[in-house]
């Protein structure tokens, strides 16, 4: 049964592949570490019918980043890389981003509050769950394209937002933010903002 966040509903990754295997028995999914350096990790997912390719999907984690992260960050990024495959083929129910990311988002909200007044909670916990269903997409392609050293693909994303969203994706680690410390000084850097023709230091950080 799909999960209904906020009025959206999200699939697990498991019940995608339960109806994958249900109505495609004949198509396959590979799975590759298409990046394994330090603590980052980046997977790719590939789905064919008989050598044909017909849907791929990336995702990207870094150890320790959340709880399930500090024992299997590359177990947890090959699910992550699944789901959002079968969610580019088109079984994704109403929404690309798995239950499963959402409840990562949401963890992460969840230890960054320690230590502030419940009304700042209640905002904080708004604002960034908003923020990251709306825009789970571009932050997973970001991430992605910053692992991969592809900085053009990263920074044609990123200056693609308007000002406030980038404000309120520009949060720290610590505060709910989606970007760990080492992606933030990439997007801070000369290298980044000028790599697709992005504006200069101050629109990079916005917020």
């Amino acid at each position: 049964m799909p999960v209904n966040i906020h009025g959206k509903e999200y699939f697990t990754v498991a019940e995608r592949v339960s109806a994958f295997r249900e109505k495609h028995p004949d198509r396959t999914i590979e799975t590759e570490i298409v990046r394994w350096e330090g603590d980052d990790v980046v997977v790719k997912a590939s789905m064919s019918d008989s050598g044909k390719l017909i849907a791929t999907g990336l995702a990207h984690e870094v150890r320790g980043s959340t709880n399930i992260n500090k024992t299997s960050h590359v177990e947890n990024c090959e699910t992550s890389a699944i789901g959002r495959c079968l969610a580019a083929f088109g079984m994704g129910g109403t929404e690309y981003a798995t239950a499963d990311e959402v409840a990562n988002a949401i963890t992460q909200q969840n230890e960054a509050k320690a230590g502030m007044s419940d009304k700042e909670v209640n905002e904080l916990l708004i604002e960034n769950t908003t923020t990251m269903l709306a825009y789970s997409d571009s932050i997973l392609a970001i991430k992605a394209a910053i692992s991969l050293d592809d900085l053009s693909t990263a920074s044609e994303e990123w200056f693609s937002l308007d000002d406030e969203v980038k404000r309120r994706l520009w949060k720290a680690p610590s505060k709910g933010g989606p970007f760990t410390t080492k992606e933030r000084e990439v997007i801070k850097s000369t290298e980044f903002r000028t790599a697709n023709g992005g504006g200069d230091e101050s629109e990079a950080q916005t917020g």
